[in-house]
């Protein structure tokens, strides 16, 4: 598990590589959660799975932003990522886009 971050247009695009699952939640915490930009999207391109505690994260980090008037979006998303946060019910409480050009709109 690796958590790469970049900025474009003042907003950090974090891309967890791997798997998100209980041997590599800590790492994909850590990562996420020592951003200090207030504008994040989060794309699941390199990700095959999330597991219930990668859930936690995300929407540990949606709740912290929400507190600090920021943003949070979830973009490119596989299929089967994206059930999962179907059948969470996650994609009712969090922003999701199809990629990062769909998501700007929320930060403006």
């Amino acid at each position: 598990m690796e958590v790469k971050s970049k900025e474009d247009s003042g907003i950090t695009i974090v891309t967890p590589v791997g798997r998100v699952d209980t041997a590599t939640v800590k790492v994909f915490e850590e990562g996420v959660m020592a951003i200090k930009n207030n504008k994040i999207v989060i794309s699941f391109s390199q990700i095959d799975y999330i597991s219930s505690a990668g859930l936690r994260v995300v929407l540990m980090l949606g709740k912290k932003l929400s507190a600090s008037n920021g943003t949070l979006v979830l973009v490119d998303m596989p299929t089967n990522i994206f059930n999962v946060f179907k059948m969470s019910g996650f994609d009712k409480i969090l922003k999701i886009c199809a990629n990062f050009e769909e998501s700007k709109p929320f930060f403006n």
